[in-house]
């Protein structure tokens, strides 16, 4: 049996009685990546447009986390420069999808 190294809710967590939407879950075990989308929940003429935002503040978020760790790694800028450059390189590759979509009643 494996163990997920799950990541705690956000700090500060939503104020009580904020509604709050988890919106990805991605593990990488073995080389597979394993991804649970909530999807549907933007409009649907909007919503590739607010998964784009999403992507882009992951991103950020990345790069800060990355520059807490270790600063010697290079700029924001060119962090971001190089999270871009995977992210197009990773669109022009075939990839599996093990994962589900949450059903919408």
């Amino acid at each position: 049996m494996s163990k997920l190294e799950e990541l705690e809710i956000p700090s500060p967590p939503p104020s009580e009685g904020e509604r709050a939407i988890e919106f990805i879950r991605f593990w990488v075990t073995n080389g597979i990546d394993h991804v649970a989308l909530n999807s549907g929940v933007f409009a649907p003429e909007d919503e590739a447009r607010q998964w784009g935002f999403i992507i882009a503040d992951i991103a950020k978020h990345a790069v800060r986390a990355m520059q807490l760790n270790d600063a010697s790694r290079g700029s924001p800028e060119q962090m971001l420069a190089e999270i871009e450059a995977g992210f197009v390189f990773r669109l022009k590759q075939e990839v599996g999808f093990i994962g589900k979509l949450r059903e919408r009643n």
